[in-house]
């Protein structure tokens, strides 16, 4: 259960078994049932009359529960807890993470609606989702233009932009990579309705788009943004050593990076798949005419070539 190295478990024994002797001893009728297995090997141990409070860590092996749960190794504070009288109750213990305080509070900026999403997703399994991808346009121009320091920051807060808007909008934030980012929307998370989830995807894309606008008063920043349905998307969890993010594998994912390669001038692209989602109510909430969007294939627009006429090319698309 509790899932900690051996070498935890040895320092754990030598630190603590003599504290439990002091209050346990051989003719005790509980003795056998608090120290199983290794009551034989407790009977040898020289009891030792436990201080107040007693400190002491836990490492925990990589794949313990424990582990996932405390976001890595953890700290205990056991202290003796006793009546008026003085009499030995039971021992309060306090555990706290063993990352140090200023990772702890990095974390802490997290939110829980996501961590939550995220969690629901731990096994991979068929899933529906809208999809986003957004991009800086002109990402080489920007870095040349600006310092490094100051691309820097730029990338940090249009990270910080698609992040904040797809969290605040029930979205699983997904990779990024250098200017841009990607995201899920799935109809789980909404309820099971299709088209809330597109018109959050709607949605986000849109706040996407006018808050880049905003981040630079001197230079033009633009984020164009594909939108795609994902029917078949394998969803799932993917925690290794480095890095704990929902990961989604299907045609779709790379037909809507295509879309998102085609859109320009910070626009935003969407799939004739998306759109039709809609229901009435949600369409006229984010200004989409269901009955007059006018489609093309993604092949036809100016600029689309290479990868994206081969993967997406005869996939519908409209402006909105």
């Amino acid at each position: 259960i509790w899932g900690i190295t051996d070498d935890a478990s040895s320092t754990w024994w030598q630190s603590q078994a003599p504290y439990m002797r002091y209050y346990v001893g051989p003719d005790d009728p509980h003795f056998d049932e608090v120290f199983g297995p290794l009551a034989e090997m407790a009977t040898r141990l020289e009891p030792v009359e436990p201080p107040r409070a007693i400190y002491h860590r836990s490492d925990f092996r990589p794949d313990s529960e424990l582990k996932r749960t405390l976001l890595g190794d953890a700290n205990f504070l056991d202290m003796s807890i006793n009546d008026s009288d003085g009499r030995f109750i039971g021992i309060l213990r306090l555990v706290k993470p063993a990352m140090p305080e200023s990772l702890l509070a990095r974390l802490g900026r997290g939110d829980m609606g996501l961590f939550e999403r995220m969690e629901r997703v731990r096994e991979p399994a068929r899933r529906q989702a809208a999809i986003l991808f957004a991009d800086l346009e002109a990402s080489g121009i920007h870095s040349r233009r600006l310092s490094s320091r100051g691309y820097f920051r730029l990338i940090g807060d249009i990270t910080d932009l698609i992040d904040s808007a797809v969290v605040d909008r029930t979205g699983i934030v997904g990779k990024h990579a250098g200017d841009g980012g990607s995201a899920l929307f799935l109809t789980g998370d909404f309820n099971g309705s299709d088209s809330a989830a597109a018109r959050a995807a709607i949605e986000t894309a849109r706040e996407i788009q006018a808050g880049a606008a905003e981040l630079d008063s001197e230079n033009e920043i633009r984020v164009n943004v594909g939108l795609h349905w994902g029917s078949t998307l394998m969803v799932g969890q993917v925690a290794t050593r480095g890095r704990l993010e929902v990961t989604a594998l299907g045609d779709q994912m790379n037909e809507c990076a295509r879309i998102e390669a085609v859109a320009a001038t910070g626009s935003i692209l969407a799939s004739k798949e998306l759109i039709e989602r809609l229901e009435p109510e949600a369409a006229e909430a984010v200004g989409v005419d269901i009955e007059e969007v006018s489609y093309v294939p993604l092949a036809e627009i100016e600029g689309a070539e290479g990868k994206a006429v081969r993967d997406a090319g005869t996939i519908p698309v409209a402006w909105i």
